[in-house]
Protein backbone atom coordinates (compact mmCIF):
# COMPACT_ATOMS: atom_id res chain seq x y z
CA UNK A 1 0.00 0.00 0.00
CA UNK A 2 1.08 3.77 -0.63
CA UNK A 3 2.17 6.00 2.42
CA UNK A 4 -1.11 8.13 3.40
CA UNK A 5 -1.01 11.36 2.20
CA UNK A 6 -2.54 14.48 0.89
CA UNK A 7 -5.02 15.29 -2.21
CA UNK A 8 -3.74 18.04 -2.69
CA UNK A 9 -3.15 19.83 -0.32
CA UNK A 10 -5.06 23.63 -0.65
CA UNK A 11 -4.95 26.70 1.45
CA UNK A 12 -3.18 26.55 5.09
CA UNK A 13 -3.59 28.80 8.40
CA UNK A 14 -2.10 28.94 11.81
CA UNK A 15 -4.70 28.52 14.70
CA UNK A 16 -4.84 30.17 17.63
CA UNK A 17 -3.60 27.32 19.76
CA UNK A 18 -0.21 28.13 17.02
CA UNK A 19 -1.04 24.38 15.21
CA UNK A 20 -0.58 24.45 11.64
CA UNK A 21 -4.21 23.60 9.98
CA UNK A 22 -4.30 22.33 6.53
CA UNK A 23 -7.55 22.05 4.21
CA UNK A 24 -7.48 19.15 1.27
CA UNK A 25 -10.68 18.96 -0.38
CA UNK A 26 -13.27 16.32 1.76
CA UNK A 27 -10.54 16.72 5.17
CA UNK A 28 -9.18 18.93 7.03
CA UNK A 29 -6.15 18.41 8.85
CA UNK A 30 -3.86 19.64 12.02
CA UNK A 31 0.05 19.10 12.30
CA UNK A 32 0.87 19.91 15.74
CA UNK A 33 4.46 19.93 14.99
CA UNK A 34 5.48 16.72 16.38
CA UNK A 35 5.82 15.35 12.83
CA UNK A 36 2.12 13.86 13.00
CA UNK A 37 -0.93 14.72 10.96
CA UNK A 38 -4.45 14.17 11.85
CA UNK A 39 -7.84 15.04 10.37
CA UNK A 40 -10.04 16.83 12.79
CA UNK A 41 -12.85 16.61 10.39
CA UNK A 42 -13.90 15.24 6.96
CA UNK A 43 -17.35 15.42 4.75
CA UNK A 44 -18.99 12.52 6.99
CA UNK A 45 -18.25 14.02 10.55
CA UNK A 46 -20.75 15.93 12.10
CA UNK A 47 -20.89 19.87 11.21
CA UNK A 48 -18.45 19.57 8.25
CA UNK A 49 -19.56 22.39 6.12
CA UNK A 50 -18.10 20.66 2.94
CA UNK A 51 -15.28 20.23 0.46
CA UNK A 52 -13.09 22.95 2.18
CA UNK A 53 -10.54 25.42 -0.51
CA UNK A 54 -9.91 28.54 1.25
CA UNK A 55 -9.21 28.44 4.99
CA UNK A 56 -7.90 30.84 7.81
CA UNK A 57 -8.33 31.14 11.91
CA UNK A 58 -10.92 33.40 12.94
CA UNK A 59 -11.14 32.54 16.61
CA UNK A 60 -10.08 29.87 19.42
CA UNK A 61 -11.30 27.22 17.81
CA UNK A 62 -12.84 28.47 15.17
CA UNK A 63 -12.20 28.87 11.04
CA UNK A 64 -13.67 30.15 8.59
CA UNK A 65 -13.65 28.30 5.28
CA UNK A 66 -14.79 28.88 1.48
CA UNK A 67 -15.82 25.10 -0.06
CA UNK A 68 -16.38 23.95 -3.77
CA UNK A 69 -20.10 24.47 -3.10
CA UNK A 70 -19.83 28.18 -3.27
CA UNK A 71 -20.29 28.20 0.10
CA UNK A 72 -18.11 30.98 3.01
CA UNK A 73 -18.77 29.48 6.55
CA UNK A 74 -17.59 29.27 10.03
CA UNK A 75 -16.61 25.83 11.44
CA UNK A 76 -15.65 24.46 14.87
CA UNK A 77 -14.29 21.57 14.65
CA UNK A 78 -14.47 20.52 18.36
CA UNK A 79 -18.10 21.08 18.51
CA UNK A 80 -18.65 19.43 15.18
CA UNK A 81 -20.80 22.38 14.09
CA UNK A 82 -20.57 24.81 10.88
CA UNK A 83 -22.58 28.03 10.03
CA UNK A 84 -23.02 29.35 6.54
CA UNK A 85 -22.42 32.88 6.37
CA UNK A 86 -22.61 34.00 2.75
CA UNK A 87 -23.47 31.14 -0.50
CA UNK A 88 -24.20 31.28 -3.93
CA UNK A 89 -20.66 32.14 -5.39
CA UNK A 90 -18.85 30.70 -8.62
CA UNK A 91 -15.49 28.98 -7.53
CA UNK A 92 -14.32 30.55 -4.35
CA UNK A 93 -10.83 30.17 -3.47
CA UNK A 94 -8.78 32.61 -0.74
CA UNK A 95 -10.48 33.78 2.15
CA UNK A 96 -8.85 35.95 4.94
CA UNK A 97 -10.58 37.69 8.34
CA UNK A 98 -10.12 41.75 8.29
CA UNK A 99 -10.27 43.71 10.76
CA UNK A 100 -14.15 44.74 12.51
CA UNK A 101 -15.37 41.09 11.85
CA UNK A 102 -15.57 41.08 7.80
CA UNK A 103 -14.28 38.28 5.95
CA UNK A 104 -12.39 38.39 2.96
CA UNK A 105 -12.97 36.07 -0.01
CA UNK A 106 -11.99 35.64 -3.43
CA UNK A 107 -14.97 34.11 -6.53
CA UNK A 108 -12.71 33.37 -9.31
CA UNK A 109 -15.59 32.36 -11.23
CA UNK A 110 -17.10 36.26 -11.38
CA UNK A 111 -13.22 37.89 -10.70
CA UNK A 112 -14.31 39.51 -7.76
CA UNK A 113 -13.33 40.10 -4.24
CA UNK A 114 -16.00 40.27 -1.71
CA UNK A 115 -16.57 40.95 2.07
CA UNK A 116 -19.22 39.40 4.27
CA UNK A 117 -20.39 40.22 7.45
CA UNK A 118 -23.57 39.59 9.24
CA UNK A 119 -25.39 38.99 6.36
CA UNK A 120 -24.31 41.58 4.51
CA UNK A 121 -22.26 40.99 1.23
CA UNK A 122 -20.38 43.60 -0.43
CA UNK A 123 -17.82 43.68 -3.90
CA UNK A 124 -14.88 45.06 -3.20
CA UNK A 125 -13.52 44.35 -6.54
CA UNK A 126 -14.52 43.05 -10.05
CA UNK A 127 -12.86 42.89 -13.25
CA UNK A 128 -9.75 40.79 -11.60
CA UNK A 129 -8.20 38.06 -13.79
CA UNK A 130 -7.93 34.94 -11.66
CA UNK A 131 -8.12 35.94 -8.22
CA UNK A 132 -7.06 33.38 -5.88
CA UNK A 133 -5.15 33.96 -2.41
CA UNK A 134 -6.11 37.05 -0.86
CA UNK A 135 -4.28 38.48 2.36
CA UNK A 136 -4.51 42.09 4.68
CA UNK A 137 -2.15 44.58 4.36
CA UNK A 138 -0.62 46.20 7.47
CA UNK A 139 -2.82 49.09 7.49
CA UNK A 140 -5.92 47.28 6.36
CA UNK A 141 -6.37 47.27 2.98
CA UNK A 142 -7.36 43.89 1.68
CA UNK A 143 -4.79 42.34 -0.64
CA UNK A 144 -5.50 39.67 -3.42
CA UNK A 145 -3.29 37.76 -5.97
CA UNK A 146 -4.59 37.63 -9.44
CA UNK A 147 -2.93 34.83 -11.08
CA UNK A 148 -4.12 35.81 -14.73
CA UNK A 149 -2.64 39.09 -14.28
CA UNK A 150 0.85 38.14 -12.79
CA UNK A 151 0.58 40.38 -10.36
CA UNK A 152 -0.57 41.12 -6.58
CA UNK A 153 -2.94 44.42 -6.03
CA UNK A 154 -4.07 46.30 -3.29
CA UNK A 155 -7.84 46.97 -2.75
CA UNK A 156 -7.83 50.95 -1.51
CA UNK A 157 -9.99 53.02 -3.67
CA UNK A 158 -12.08 52.40 -6.91
CA UNK A 159 -9.40 50.93 -9.20
CA UNK A 160 -7.00 48.02 -7.78
CA UNK A 161 -3.21 49.42 -7.27
CA UNK A 162 -0.40 47.19 -8.17
CA UNK A 163 1.72 46.13 -5.28
CA UNK A 164 3.76 43.16 -7.34
CA UNK A 165 3.59 42.57 -11.01
CA UNK A 166 6.20 40.77 -13.36
CA UNK A 167 5.15 37.12 -11.43
CA UNK A 168 4.08 34.48 -13.69
CA UNK A 169 0.82 32.90 -11.82
CA UNK A 170 0.73 33.82 -8.11
CA UNK A 171 -1.85 31.91 -5.57
CA UNK A 172 -1.45 32.18 -2.05
CA UNK A 173 -0.43 35.31 -0.37
CA UNK A 174 0.38 35.83 3.30
CA UNK A 175 1.79 39.11 5.46
CA UNK A 176 4.01 38.72 8.35
CA UNK A 177 5.79 41.70 9.42
CA UNK A 178 5.92 44.20 6.86
CA UNK A 179 6.27 41.33 3.96
CA UNK A 180 4.20 39.75 1.73
CA UNK A 181 5.31 36.08 0.59
CA UNK A 182 3.46 35.24 -2.54
CA UNK A 183 3.78 31.39 -4.18
CA UNK A 184 4.12 31.82 -7.68
CA UNK A 185 3.36 28.45 -9.02
CA UNK A 186 4.28 28.76 -12.66
CA UNK A 187 8.18 30.08 -11.46
CA UNK A 188 7.89 27.28 -9.05
CA UNK A 189 9.19 30.53 -6.23
CA UNK A 190 8.22 31.81 -2.80
CA UNK A 191 8.74 35.42 -3.27
CA UNK A 192 8.97 37.91 -0.59
CA UNK A 193 8.10 41.43 -1.02
CA UNK A 194 8.80 44.56 1.45
CA UNK A 195 5.50 46.48 1.35
CA UNK A 196 7.21 49.46 2.67
CA UNK A 197 10.06 49.43 0.19
CA UNK A 198 9.35 47.70 -2.87
CA UNK A 199 11.97 45.56 -2.48
CA UNK A 200 11.70 42.02 -3.25
CA UNK A 201 14.15 39.06 -3.63
CA UNK A 202 13.41 34.85 -3.88
CA UNK A 203 13.36 33.23 -0.44
CA UNK A 204 12.64 29.49 -1.82
CA UNK A 205 12.96 28.02 -5.95
CA UNK A 206 12.34 25.19 -7.25
CA UNK A 207 9.04 24.61 -5.34
CA UNK A 208 6.56 21.53 -6.15
CA UNK A 209 3.78 23.47 -6.80
CA UNK A 210 1.96 23.79 -9.73
CA UNK A 211 1.59 21.54 -12.89
CA UNK A 212 4.70 20.66 -14.84
CA UNK A 213 6.19 22.93 -17.26
CA UNK A 214 3.99 22.33 -20.39
CA UNK A 215 0.84 21.51 -18.78
CA UNK A 216 -2.49 23.43 -18.68
CA UNK A 217 -4.35 22.27 -15.29
CA UNK A 218 -7.96 21.60 -16.09
CA UNK A 219 -10.32 22.34 -13.40
CA UNK A 220 -12.40 18.47 -12.41
CA UNK A 221 -15.84 19.47 -12.86
CA UNK A 222 -18.70 18.70 -10.61
CA UNK A 223 -22.41 17.99 -10.36
CA UNK A 224 -24.64 18.26 -7.62
CA UNK A 225 -24.77 16.81 -5.61
CA UNK A 226 -20.87 16.42 -6.17
CA UNK A 227 -18.40 19.14 -5.57
CA UNK A 228 -16.99 21.27 -7.99
CA UNK A 229 -14.89 22.79 -10.05
CA UNK A 230 -12.11 21.50 -8.20
CA UNK A 231 -8.85 23.46 -9.16
CA UNK A 232 -5.56 23.85 -7.45
CA UNK A 233 -4.74 26.25 -4.93
CA UNK A 234 -1.08 26.66 -3.37
CA UNK A 235 -2.18 28.03 -0.02
CA UNK A 236 0.77 30.41 1.76
CA UNK A 237 0.46 30.91 5.14
CA UNK A 238 3.11 31.97 8.45
CA UNK A 239 4.16 30.62 12.01
CA UNK A 240 3.97 33.04 14.72
CA UNK A 241 8.19 32.12 14.85
CA UNK A 242 8.53 33.56 11.06
CA UNK A 243 8.04 29.93 9.36
CA UNK A 244 6.54 30.26 6.05
CA UNK A 245 4.71 27.21 5.25
CA UNK A 246 3.49 26.07 1.72
CA UNK A 247 1.09 23.69 -0.18
CA UNK A 248 3.28 21.18 -2.32
CA UNK A 249 0.13 19.97 -4.53
CA UNK A 250 2.48 18.83 -6.73
CA UNK A 251 4.08 16.23 -4.34
CA UNK A 252 1.16 16.16 -1.48
CA UNK A 253 2.92 17.75 0.86
CA UNK A 254 3.58 20.44 3.15
CA UNK A 255 7.23 22.65 2.89
CA UNK A 256 8.05 24.43 6.13
CA UNK A 257 10.92 27.48 5.08
CA UNK A 258 12.63 29.26 7.59
CA UNK A 259 14.44 32.40 7.54
CA UNK A 260 18.39 32.61 8.23
CA UNK A 261 18.63 35.81 9.21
Amino acid sequence: LLPGGFNWPLDLTVGGDGNLYIADGPYLHVAPGDGTVRPVGMLFTPGFPGYTRGLTASGAGEFTVTTSNGQVARYWPARGESEVIAEGFDQLYGVAAAPGGDVLFAEQGTGRVLSARSGRVEVLASGLDTPVGVAIAPDGAPLVAEAGAGRVVALRGPQPEPVVDELRCPHGICVLDGRLYVADTADKTLVEVDLETGGRRIVASGLPVGAPPGVTPKPLLGMPPFSGPQGPFTGVTAGADGTIFVSADAEGSVLAIRRRD
